[in-house]
């Protein structure tokens, strides 16, 4: 016999008592207790449970009643479903490179929603467009390479280096964060001038920490695609 490290935390332990933050804690200290598991097991096949188990919590309690034994090359992403981490990052450079071109949109109706008026050439009006940020990181459709996209970096989890674990499963953690504050804060920018005391200078600053924070999600996302041994898809030519 040999000892299984979710046993006790799927007996003991709800879903609803862990932050995501500590779940991927967790899973990082049941990757150190790996050797627990019997000599006929490999290292390997130790991390396979474990990631399971993870994206398990992750996905959300009910999945608990259900985990398999360490064998579940069904859960493991297709080469095609990982297509959809380069294209995403693809997206997301391109969306860097062409900033001022995406979140600005001229000679439109000055009296739409969810934008902000600028004066633009010529005695017209430019309109501020931070929500087509939440287009190129995953949040407004389905169709989006990158829609939900960290439940597929865990599943992905299997593939890569047991060495590299740990390290991978906290720039995934750190990606999910990253990703939310930049759409949350694109969100924000959007109802700047409407909010009480708002002003076109705030559009402007919450825009600026906006694009900080894709930054940092383009370069989470860069590293994500090494550990899986993801290439690089040609630079994107627009318009998109």
């Amino acid at each position: 016999s040999y000892y299984h490290p979710f046993q006790p935390v799927s007996t003991f332990i709800t879903f609803a008592m862990f932050s995501r933050s500590a779940l991927y804690a967790l899973a990082a200290l049941l990757v150190s207790g790996a050797q627990s598991f019997s000599a006929e097991q490999s290292r390997r096949d130790a991390l396979l449970s474990v990631s399971k188990g993870a994206a398990a919590f992750l996905v959300g309690a009910p999945a608990l009643a259900s985990l398999p034994e360490p064998s579940f090359a069904a859960a493991v992403p297709s080469s095609k479903e990982l297509e959809r981490l380069p294209l995403g990052l693809a997206r997301v450079r391109y969306l860097l490179e062409h900033w001022e071109e995406i979140t600005t949109k001229c000679g439109s109706n000055p009296n739409s929603k969810q934008v902000v008026r600028t004066e633009g050439g010529g005695g017209g009006f430019c309109d501020r467009t931070p929500l087509r940020v939440q287009e190129f990181l995953g949040y407004k459709s389905i169709e989006d390479p990158l829609f939900k996209v960290d439940k597929l970096m865990l599943r992905a989890a299997p593939l890569v280096d047991p060495d590299s674990f740990e390290d991978y499963l906290s720039v995934v953690e750190k990606y999910r964060e990253k990703a939310d504050n930049g759409s949350m804060m694109a969100y924000t920018s959007s109802w700047g001038e409407a909010n009480p005391n708002g002003s076109k200078d705030a559009i402007d600053e919450y825009l600026e920490r906006t694009r900080d924070e894709v930054k940092g999600t383009e370069q989470l996302l860069k590293q994500v695609c090494t550990y899986l041994d993801l290439k690089d898809l040609p630079p994107i030519k627009g318009p998109l």
